[in-house]
């Protein structure tokens, strides 16, 4: 059973994935419940369904937080095999920074979410944490490689049953589950996501009118 640390908004307490959840947000939790962190479930787990969710809220009553509270998630998802963080944090704040390298420490795969414009975000711009945005080539079901300064990877940036949440926080979660998927599998997390990279269906950046140049595995 693979364990994922979802860092988001609250989920349903009788969602069918959830084994635990931890509320570190104070705020109206039942007004937020079904929305973002629903959607980046319902991604994680189109990719691997049998993943187990450890729901660390750090929204509550809307999509705002700060640097320490998802600095405490982040210590709280130590142990779990995956952490997902569908969002990004304008400042790289010291005490994430040490959180985040204490969870890749014990082994765990970081996912975030790294929009394709703009400053770096954080967590998805520390080191060790695979960083992906959005890709319009990309289905469910795949993913691309792409070595970009701000994102690893690319993958689909919607989801069908949520219209309203698109874009890399999607991307992120969808990718998640492709991670969560070969885990399950029994790869190590470097090499899960060494192999990951070697068989994107899509390598290299998108270029509109022409073939993405293949890169080296």
């Amino acid at each position: 059973m693979i364990r994922v640390a979802l860092i988001d908004g609250p989920l349903r307490p009788d969602h069918p994935a959830l084994v635990r959840r931890n509320v570190l947000r104070p705020g109206d939790t039942g007004a937020a419940e079904g929305g973002h962190a629903a959607a980046m479930a319902a991604a994680l787990l189109a990719g691997c369904p049998d993943a187990r969710i450890e729901n660390l809220v750090v929204f509550a009553g809307g999509l705002t937080t700060n640097a320490a509270c998802v600095a405490d998630a982040m210590e709280d998802a130590r142990g779990a095999d995956l952490v997902l963080c569908a969002f990004g944090m304008t400042r790289a704040d010291p005490a994430l920074a040490l959180a985040t390298a204490r969870v890749l420490e014990g082994g765990a795969v970081i996912v975030a979410a790294a929009p394709a414009r703009g400053a770096p975000v954080f967590p998805a711009a520390f080191d060790g944490v695979v960083s992906v945005q959005g890709d319009a080539r990309c289905g469910p079901t795949d993913w691309s490689r792409l070595d970009l300064p701000q994102a690893r990877f690319g993958a689909c940036p919607a989801l069908a049953p949520h219209p309203g949440v698109a874009g890399a926080s999607v991307a992120a979660a969808h990718f998640a589950g492709i991670v969560a998927r070969h885990l399950a599998g029994g790869a190590p997390g470097a090499d899960a996501i060494a192999l990951i990279a070697r068989t994107a269906p899509h390598q290299g950046r998108e270029r509109r009118g022409l073939a993405a140049a293949p890169q080296p595995g």
